[in-house]
């Protein structure tokens, strides 16, 4: 993976609110010392990386607030009161409120939790009416340990390869409605032959400086470190039409991987309008064992202008529609404009 795509996102991006973040941090006070040094280094982190403040006059007064609280004699500094501070610093930047502070996490737990619920089959056969087509559903992963991402990528090789009749899939539907956040990484790994050296999809920093998200290369290298010696199943897919389908809730993480595969030419979405937390984070560690989650970049394709809000899908859905629902129309919709499907039917 190229120094580009490390410098534009350090690690996982996270769907979790400033308030989640807040409800989960330890009561208890701080060393004055330590506040100071958490106080400073997220000024600092601030400063010279993050976003630029909507208005500069809020942040300069919430920067006032959070030094005060660090500016007295006691010996020690309500930890909740001072992460309240922080968090109402980053609040003040130009972030869809995407910065926020997370909490040391308890001995044995993880700072962000494991979406709930039944895990659903990331592999499904769909027919339509030109042929079948192919559906992945790239699970949420919210952790950046190698490992963990190893296995995440070997998993999306060994389910395909137990899936009976997928051979016979003439198209994709990349369905990014599970994707709520946490770290975009792997699945981007694990579906990288469903990117050209051309595509579009860019993080544009505070400055204007551009940089690709994709690296068709770094990708394919680090797939073949993390899963060596097996075949990608969406190798099948690498030309042809490919459709995306998003649900209301698709975020952060899961906006990455939207504007990645919008940034070739031959997709088209579908499903509702995404979350809107479109751009770019880095986690840095501080002091007292938080985590500061800093947004650097924003969204953008091509020169256009950054993404702000959720990204529409080319083709709209009925807002409510049912994902079940919107799925049909893309499958449809891609198995008759894949040259694959209709060398089936003829």
């Amino acid at each position: 993976m190229n120094r580009n795509m490390l410098r534009a996102v350090v690690c996982a991006l996270s769907f979790v609110t400033a308030a989640d973040a807040a409800a989960g941090a330890p009561a208890q006070a701080m060393p004055l010392s330590l506040a100071r040094a958490v106080t400073d280094q997220t000024i600092g982190l601030v400063e010279s990386k993050g976003l630029y403040p909507l208005r500069q006059e809020a942040y300069a007064q919430a920067k006032k607030e959070l030094l005060a609280a660090v500016d007295g004699s006691a010996p020690e500094v309500d930890r909740s009161g001072l992460y309240m501070r922080i968090n109402k610093l980053l609040a003040t930047l130009d972030t869809d409120k995407h910065s926020f502070l997370m909490p040391p996490a308890a001995p044995g737990q993880s700072a962000v939790p494991a979406p709930a619920g039944p895990r659903m089959p990331t592999f499904q056969l769909v027919a339509t009416g030109h042929g079948t087509v192919l559906r992945w559903v790239p699970p949420a992963i919210t952790t950046s340990a190698p490992e963990a991402m190893a296995a995440y990528v070997q998993a999306v090789y060994d389910e395909a390869a137990t899936l009976p009749g997928i051979r016979t899939a003439c198209a994709l539907v990349v369905d990014l409605s599970a994707q709520t956040g946490g770290n975009g990484w792997p699945p981007l790994i694990a579906m990288y032959p469903l990117f050209g050296n051309a595509n579009k999809a860019r993080w544009v920093e505070r400055d204007g400086k551009a940089i690709p998200v994709v690296y068709r290369a770094g990708l394919e290298t680090k797939a073949g470190t993390y899963a060596p010696g097996r075949a990608n199943p969406l190798a099948p897919f690498a030309t042809g039409p490919l459709a995306v389908l998003v649900g209301a809730n698709t975020a952060s993480a899961g906006e990455m991987l939207l504007i990645a595969l919008m940034g070739e030419e031959r997709v088209r979405t579908f499903g509702q309008t995404s979350y809107g937390m479109s751009t770019a984070n880095a986690t840095y560690p501080l002091p007292d064992g938080a985590m500061l989650v800093l947004t650097q970049a924003r969204s953008a394709l091509g020169d256009g202008p950054g993404y702000r809000g959720g990204i529409p899908a080319m083709q709209p859905a009925p807002q409510g529609e049912p994902v079940e629902a919107s799925l049909r129309t893309a499958a449809e919709w891609v198995a008759a404009s894949a040259p694959a499907c209709n060398a089936v039917r003829e």
